[in-house]
């Protein structure tokens, strides 16, 4: 019997039990002879890290527990500890030195790069070819975001893309009307200017300071909207410093320092979408993993793709991927099979009617209960439609972690007053041009 443990991501979000996991899984083995003996005649012994919390997390607690019911031969055990979603790729960097690495992460589709360099990462070209993956059923861009120069590193995992939210009753009650599809980002400002109210502690929307992506991604569609890019085709220099980059930061410092209207989370985007829940914030930049929690809050609210510049609407999304690792190939082996079972459409549709997640395969809208997951979350329809929005992805360059963290403090200083938005992103592409110059990068 294969013996899977998924370590799930724990309230603090850092991983204080690998060691003893790990330790503990050993003292398991020395009950059935060595773990060599084990690994080469009995259960296959794997861990899978995934950070999921709040509804994601008991979602994969639960088809993992279906899993194990269904697969007598397979046995997934859960256990606390691992590191969050955002911090997925330092810890398993780190984990990587040393056989403490698990053989299944998710990680965000932007980290393919780097992670696909590594030699214990799996190549799973060949595995895709079964018939029972359905490889070409994922859409064409999480097939991309899983492939590097060739190599399939990992399954698709999630599919999304960002959107604006908005809270019906508080635009109402500020007289403004609901946001249009052709919108523009003068709107935008306006409708957040109108729904702020410093004596209730009522915000027009809110952007992430805390350092994180979270805080860098939402900022690429408005200079891609513009005209701009975030690194040079080659990817060798830095040119979100452009007039277009300086005009999209610009407007969220006008909206920070001047209107007041931008409320600034520090926590990793989690404060932000709480007050949105609580109906102190007129509207919230996000996407489909944030329904499920909207729904439990019983918010009325509505959804409309991004504003737009020159009737540019252009959002962006983050394909992430459960990424296996090799230990040996009985083990790539068990990982596929999971992961098979666990990414085809009867599993998803209900992921999706737990979280709120957009389709990762096609086949998965023509399921009898794919219309009943669209009544659930009122807007899905409008967030899965704008998938036709999301033109270009991250820059697939293993150097993009860094140079996220540099825009990430420009955006900080900037929307915090202490800087204007030339000088902070010039400084943040002084910075990436350098780490971009490293050999091997």
């Amino acid at each position: 019997m294969a013996r899977i443990v998924v370590i799930g991501a724990g309230s603090a979000g850092v991983n204080r039990n690998v060691l003893a996991a790990v330790a503990a899984v050993a003292l398991v083995a020395t009950g059935c002879g060595s773990a060599a003996e084990e690994q080469a005649t009995g259960p296959v012994q794997l861990t899978i890290w995934h950070g999921q919390t709040d509804s994601a997390g008991k979602s994969i607690e639960k088809l993992v527990t279906r899993f194990n019911q269904g697969h007598p031969e397979i046995k997934v055990n859960i256990e606390p500890g691992a590191a969050t979603a955002d911090g997925m790729l330092p810890k398993l960097t780190a984990a990587l030195t040393s056989d403490a690495y698990p053989d299944i992460a998710y990680l965000y589709g932007s980290w393919a790069p780097n992670i696909a360099r590594n030699p214990k990462t799996a190549d799973l070209t060949a595995y895709t070819k079964d018939p029972a993956v359905g490889w070409a059923d994922f859409w064409a861009s999480e097939r991309a975001a899983a492939t590097v120069e060739g190599k399939v590193v990992g399954f698709p995992a999630v599919v999304d893309n960002m959107v604006v939210l908005y809270n019906k009753k508080l635009l109402a009650k500020a007289g403004v009307e609901a946001p249009k599809p052709d919108w523009t980002w003068d709107d935008f400002r306006a409708i957040a200017k109108k729904t702020t109210d410093a004596a209730s502690g009522t915000f027009g929307t809110t952007w992430p300071i805390s350092g994180g992506e979270e805080a860098v991604w939402g900022l690429w569609p408005l200079i891609w909207q513009a005209g701009g890019d975030v690194l040079s085709p080659d990817s060798k220099k830095a040119v979100f410093n452009s007039a277009a980059g300086q005009q999209a930061l610009g407007l969220l410092r006008g909206m920070a320092v001047d209107d007041k209207s931008l409320y600034l989370d520090s926590s990793p985007a989690e404060k932000g979408q709480k007050l949105f829940e609580s109906g102190r914030l007129g509207m919230f930049l996000s996407g489909p993993w944030v329904l499920s929690d909207l729904r439990t809050a019983k918010v009325d609210y509505g959804v409309v793709q991004l504003p737009g510049t020159n009737g540019n609407h252009e959002t962006v999304s983050g394909p992430d991927n459960w990424v296996v690792f090799k230990h040996d190939d009985r083990r790539v082996k068990a990982a596929t099979t999971f992961l098979t079972w666990l990414t085809a459409a009867d599993q998803q549709l209900e992921w999706m009617k737990d979280t709120g997640s957009l389709p990762i395969r096609e086949s998965i809208t023509k399921l009898p209960g794919y219309q009943d997951y669209l009544k659930k979350y009122p807007g899905i329809d409008v967030i899965s439609g704008n998938l036709a929005n999301a033109k270009r992805v991250r820059p697939p360059t293993t150097r993009y972690p860094r140079v996220s963290a540099f825009v990430a403090e420009a955006i900080a200083q900037t929307l915090l007053g202490k800087a204007d938005a030339k000088t902070a992103l010039d400084e943040a592409a002084a910075k990436s041009d350098a780490a971009l110059a490293v050999p091997g990068s």
